[in-house]
C-alpha cells in the first residue's frame, strides 16, 4: 500500500499565507463565473421555453421577455464591474505602505509634487500686466509715463499670485466676495446717506468712509460737511456687482485704500440693494444709469472747486459707469469735476444666453434673491398691475439669469443715451434689453481718463471683453490692461489708487499751465466725435 512522502506534506504545511490567500481569491472568481454561467444556462432555457410555446398569456407574458433579458444583461455588466473593481481595490491596497515610516514618505512625496506643480503653475502666471491702447502719443501718455517711469512701477512690476487661491480664478474671485474687508474698530469715520431718485422716487443708500483727520473738526461736523459741502477732498465714487452691495469685503477694500491716501470714498448701493427696500416696483439692471447720474449730481454740487471726483466700477457697476460715461461724452453734460474712472471686469458685451448653465443658475439664484428680499414692497406696488405682478412670478421661477432677463425685459427702467436721458419703461424682449446694455456701443465717447482691467481666467467676461476690445482702443483717452492672474485679487486696490492718483496729478498741472483756470475734461483730452445716432431698441411700454 502507497504511503504519503512526509516530505510532500511538510512542504504544503508551509506554504506561505500570501499563496493560500491568493488561491482562496481564485477559487471564489471561478465559483462566481461558475454561476454565471449557470445563470446564463437557465436563462437561454426559459427564451427557449417562450420561444417554443409562444405567448399564452393575454396579460402580456412574451413582453416580459425583453425585459427580463435587460434585467439579466445588466446583472452581468453589474457584477463584471464590481469583479474588475475588487481587482484594483485590491491591488491599491497591496501597493500602500505599511508601516508608520511608509505613509510619511508616501504623504511627503505627494505633497512636493503637488507644491511643485503649484510653484510652475504660480511662475507661469507671474508678469506685468500687458497694456493695450494709445499711450504713447495719446492723451494718456502722461499717466502711462508717470506708471512705467521705474521697474518697480505698478505697470513694469511682476504680479504674482499667491499658491492654491490666487493661481485659480473661480476659488481667488469667490475668496475677493466672501472675505471680509478691513476692520471697522478704527479712526475712519463711517456714516450712511439716502437719497431719493428724481426721476421715479426710487431710494438707494451711498455708504461713506472718511479718511483719518487730525484737526479739530468733530466726526458730526465731518459728516455735515459731507452732506452739505463744499467737500475739500477728492471722492472715489464705487459701484458693486451684480446680486452684491457695499459691504461686501472687494469693496470696502478698495474704500480702504482710497481713504489711507487721504480721500473720500463711498460705495453706492444699487436699488433694492444694501438693506435698502424697494420703493418703486423697478429694480436695478445693466441698462439704465439714471440712478449713477442722478448720484454723480448731488456729489457735484458740493464738491470745492478744483477737487476731482472719480468713479471705480466692478463688474455689472464697471459696464453702468461705462455706459454712464460715454453717454455723458456724447452729449458733452458730464460734470467738470468727474476726473477719470476704472473699469473692474467689464464685459462690454452683455448677452446672458451666452453664459454657462452653473454660472447662469447661480446668478439666477442671487437675482431672485434680491427679488425675495423685497417681496412684501413688491406685492403692494404690483397689486394693480397684473403686467408687473406676471413679470415678477415668471422672473421667480426663472432658472437661468437669461431667464429672469427675458421676464422683466418688459417693465425695466431704461434712459434715452442722450441729453436729456428721459426716463423711460421696458423693453422688447431679453435681446433688446441686453444690447442696450453692452457698453462697449458707447465706450468710444468717453471724455475722460479710463482705465479697464480685466483677467485672462476671469471666465465671466474675458472672451466678451476681448471680442470688443478694438472697440476701447479706438478711444484715445481709455486704455484696458490685462494680467493672467484673477481680477489681479493682490494688486486691484494699487492698481485703483495709483491710475487715479496719477489722473489728478496730470489734471493738476494742465491746470497750473493754463494759469490757474482748471480746464474741463473735453478741453484738455481728445474730444471724440459724436457720430452717428444710436439705435434705439423697439420699446414695450406695460
Amino acid at each position: 500500500m502507497p504511503t504519503s512522502n512526509p516530505s510532500k506534506r511538510r512542504s504544503r504545511a508551509r506554504k506561505d499565507p500570501l499563496e493560500l490567500e491568493e488561491s482562496a481569491k481564485n477559487d471564489n472568481e471561478q465559483h462566481e463565473e461558475n454561476d454565471e454561467q449557470d445563470t446564463d444556462h437557465k436563462e437561454t432555457e426559459e427564451e427557449h421555453r417562450l420561444r417554443v410555446n409562444g405567448s399564452t398569456d393575454i396579460y402580456g407574458e412574451s413582453s416580459e421577455k425583453g425585459s427580463n433579458a435587460a434585467t439579466n444583461s445588466l446583472r452581468r455588466v453589474s457584477r463584471t464591474v464590481r469583479r474588475e473593481l475588487s481587482k484594483r481595490q485590491s491591488s491599491v491596497v497591496e501597493a500602500l505602505p505599511e508601516t508608520p515610516t511608509g505613509w510619511i514618505t508616501l504623504l511627503a512625496a505627494t505633497a512636493t509634487a503637488l507644491l511643485g506643480y503649484e510653484v510652475r503653475l504660480q511662475k507661469s502666471l507671474t508678469g506685468p500686466p500687458l497694456v493695450f491702447g494709445q499711450c504713447q502719443s495719446g492723451p494718456l501718455r502722461h499717466i502711462y509715463k508717470q506708471m512705467t517711469a521705474t521697474p518697480d512701477s505698478i505697470l513694469q512690476r511682476n504680479i504674482q499670485p499667491s499658491l492654491f487661491v490666487g493661481t485659480r480664478g473661480l476659488v481667488s474671485s469667490t475668496a475677493a466676495y466672501l472675505l471680509g474687508g478691513p476692520s471697522s474698530s478704527d479712526r475712519h469715520v463711517r456714516f450712511r446717506q439716502i437719497i431719493d431718485m428724481a426721476q421715479d422716487g426710487a431710494r438707494l443708500a451711498l455708504d461713506w468712509e472718511l479718511p483719518p483727520d487730525s484737526s479739530a473738526s468733530t466726526d458730526e461736523e465731518r459728516k455735515q460737511r459731507i452732506i452739505t459741502g463744499p467737500i475739500k477732498e477728492p471722492v472715489v465714487l464705487i459701484l458693486h456687482g451684480i446680486n452684491n452691495d457695499s459691504s461686501f469685503g472687494y469693496v470696502r477694500s478698495l474704500m480702504r485704500t482710497c481713504t489711507d491716501r487721504g480721500w473720500a470714498a463711498v460705495g453706492m448701493n444699487f436699488r433694492g440693494c444694501g438693506g435698502v427696500p424697494l420703493t418703486t416696483p423697478r429694480g436695478y439692471n445693466g441698462a439704465y444709469t439714471g440712478d449713477l447720474r442722478c448720484v454723480v449730481q448731488h456729489i457735484a454740487a458740493r464738491m470745492a472747486d478744483g477737487v476731482p471726483v472719480f468713479l471705480v466700477g466692478n463688474s455689472l457697476g464697471a459696464n453702468l459707469m461705462t455706459k454712464y460715461l460715454g453717454e455723458e461724452g456724447l452729449s458733452e453734460t458730464l460734470p467738470s469735476c468727474v476726473a477719470g474712472g476704472i473699469s473692474l471686469g467689464n464685459p462690454l458685451a452683455i448677452d446672458s444666453s451666452k453664459m454657462s448653465l452653473l454660472f447662469s443658475t447661480v446668478m439666477a439664484l442671487g437675482a431672485k434673491k434680491t427679488l425675495l428680499e423685497n417681496w412684501s414692497s413688491l406685492h403692494t406696488m404690483t397689486v394693480h398691475s397684473p403686467q408687473f405682478r406676471s413679470a415678477i412670478h415668471n422672473a421667480l421661477l426663472a432658472v437661468t439669469i437669461s431667464d429672469f432677463d427675458e421676464a422683466l425685459a418688459p417693465v425695466f427702467a431704461r434712459n434715452n443715451p442722450v441729453a436729456p436721458y428721459g426716463f423711460r419703461v421696458g423693453f422688447k424682449d431679453g435681446g433688446a434689453y441686453w444690447t442696450d446694455a453692452s457698453s462697449y456701443r458707447l465706450i468710444r465717447h468717453v471724455s475722460v481718463p479710463m482705465l479697464k482691467i480685466i483677467a485672462g481666467d476671469d471666465f465671466l467676461v474675458y472672451h466678451s471683453s476681448l471680442q470688443k476690445l478694438s472697440f476701447c482702443v479706438a478711444n484715445p483717452n481709455a486704455s484696458l490692461s490685462q494680467h493672467p492672474m484673477s481680477r489681479i485679487t493682490l494688486y486691484r486696490s494699487h492698481f485703483v489708487s495709483l491710475f487715479l492718483c496719477r489722473s489728478w496729478w496730470s489734471r493738476r498741472d494742465a491746470a497750473a499751465i493754463s494759469a490757474g483756470k482748471r480746464p474741463h475734461p473735453t478741453e484738455r483730452l481728445v474730444q471724440v466725435p459724436a457720430g452717428p445716432t444710436l439705435r434705439q431698441p423697439t420699446l414695450s411700454q406695460p
